[in-house]
């Protein structure tokens, strides 16, 4: 609690100012200018030092023009009445002392952005009907997650504007009330009470043996639904032919804490692609137009086949679930779902997006929580991944490049040059600009750091150490000569039509 004497002490012995400030303290809490929660989320270090929100903000967060709650509209106040700024006032105490009736406060801005995203999302729905819906297997791992269980189940059957479906919980070891709660739901929920914290692979798999369903609706305990989500995925899974799973837009929600505020109510899954890593597993997956805030744009308010969706929401046939041996147990919390969706695209299958299933992800699932043992388990996922699946996926996104398309990765085929320009070199830069290529020159016989994007290195003069070349493991290397270097992976000799001979012998050597 603070006394007076707290007061005292901050304001320097100032007797005046502390019988103020103790004064307006009371007057601030009773009015609701405050928010207490809102103040310590969105400034953490306040809480670690111990401090009373409220007097912080008195003394130190006004003058760091901190916002004392989301409906007050400081920057707005400010210029309303510049002497606030001027004389150095505490604006709270300046709101309090001169009885301002006429600063309207503010709906909460963050909680009418969401109210905007969740309505506007509604035009978009399809409101699907069926003869007969089949029945979904809603299948969700959680350990610890009680308050993420709350939030994912507040009125979880209206929203989901379909009714043929149960619950089926695995909890990896819960020490809370996760469990109690989950059977005080006036829902179809059997929980599967695990005594140790197993994968996602092996948990989602041991509740699709028992699950009753048509079709496996994976979904995490951090996902907060909007209104017909699930309606959008039956209907999609079942309007489209060939359908191996169907994914959702998910959205971060809004947080309060200033490093995380930035990324709030911006997309945080709309269909995986691929990009370049040096080490050590080359092509690393990643979330396209993550952290846009155009979460309605023609980008990404389509649906379309994607290489893979994230398993935070993933619909998918139960009997090809099975057939296909479910998530590999071989990784432990990553990776899994993009190992499920190359063996859905390898046997023929689709994978959807679709975007007017629209859900919230608050993104903290369940993990282990030390940091080495985290990253340990990382870099093991990122090897197994690598080990079943980087051969294939160095040819399907060299095959990709090479006829200029888009589906695993949005990157052109990357050539670098290794040579004075010539008249030669100059031809052969202009046919493969021409075919789409990007193509960089490389002067320096000395510069062997040649970045992460090339894909194919060509070199005329046998002089450049390609043993010191700072780049990809994949990294083709192609030397102009009719002679054979051992070093490079293709040696080809000047002809009229370079380029074309080029790229037909990386056909025949590697697809």
């Amino acid at each position: 609690m603070v006394t007076f004497k707290d007061f005292l002490i901050k304001s320097k012995f100032n007797v005046k100012k502390a019988k103020l400030y103790e004064e307006s303290y009371d007057k601030i809490m009773e009015s609701g200018l405050f928010d207490k929660q809102y103040y310590l989320k969105a400034y953490p270090h306040v809480e670690k030092a111990g401090m009373d929100p409220l007097f912080h903000y008195l003394f130190y967060g006004a003058s760091e023009f901190k916002s004392p709650s989301p409906t007050f509209n400081l920057k707005k106040y400010l210029q309303d009445y510049p002497e606030v700024t001027k004389n150095n006032l505490n604006p709270l105490i300046h709101y309090i002392d001169n009885g301002h009736e006429g600063f309207r406060m503010d709906k909460n801005p963050f909680a009418l952005r969401r109210e905007k995203i969740i309505d506007t999302n509604k035009l978009f729905l399809s409101n699907y009907e069926f003869e007969t819906e089949p029945l979904v297997s809603i299948i969700i791992l959680t350990r610890n997650g009680i308050n993420h269980l709350k939030r994912l189940f507040k009125d979880f059957d209206e929203k989901t504007n379909y009714s043929n479906y149960e619950i089926i919980v695995v909890d990896n070891a819960s020490g809370d009330e996760s469990v109690s709660f989950l059977k005080s739901l006036d829902l179809p929920i059997t929980v599967i009470e695990n005594t140790e914290n197993v994968s996602f692979s092996k948990g989602n798999n041991d509740a699709a043996k028992v699950a009753n369903g048509e079709y496996l609706l994976l979904l995490n305990n951090d996902i907060e639904p909007t209104y017909g989500w699930l309606n959008e995925l039956v209907g999609c899974m079942l309007e489209n032919d060939n359908v191996g799973s169907v994914g959702a837009k998910l959205i971060f929600p809004y947080y309060e804490d200033m490093n995380n505020q930035p990324k709030s109510f911006t997309i945080q899954h709309a269909g995986v692609k691929f990009r370049e890593e040096r080490t050590p597993y080359i092509y690393g997956p990643y979330h396209e137009h993550m952290f846009s805030t155009m979460i309605f744009s023609s980008d990404v308010n389509h649906q379309k086949e994607v290489i893979s969706n994230t398993a935070a929401c993933l619909l998918v046939p139960k009997e090809l679930y099975l057939e296909l041996d479910g998530l590999d147990e071989g990784y432990f919390y990553g990776y899994e779902d993009i190992d499920f969706a190359f063996k859905l695209y390898k046997n023929g299958y689709k994978s959807i997006f679709n975007p007017f299933a629209l859900l919230f992800h608050h993104e903290s699932a369940t993990r282990v929580e030390d940091v080495a043992e985290k990253n340990r388990l990382n870099y093991q996922n990122i090897m197994h991944f690598y080990d079943k699946w980087g051969d294939f996926i160095f040819k399907e996104i060299l095959t990709e490049k090479l006829n200029n398309e888009n589906f695993f990765t949005n990157k052109k085929l990357d050539f670098c040059i290794v040579s004075k320009n010539d008249e030669f070199i100059t031809k052969l830069v202009k046919d493969l600009n021409n075919m789409g290529f990007n193509v960089k020159i490389v002067p320096c016989l000395k510069d062997w750091d040649i970045g992460d994007h090339c894909d194919i290195l060509i070199s005329n003069d046998k002089n450049y150490d390609v043993e010191k070349l700072i780049c990809r493991l994949n990294l083709i290397k192609v030397l102009i000569s009719s002679d054979e270097d051992s070093r490079y992976d293709i040696c080809l000799e000047k002809s009229d039509n370079y380029a074309d001979d080029l790229l037909k012998a990386i056909k025949e050597k590697y697809l």
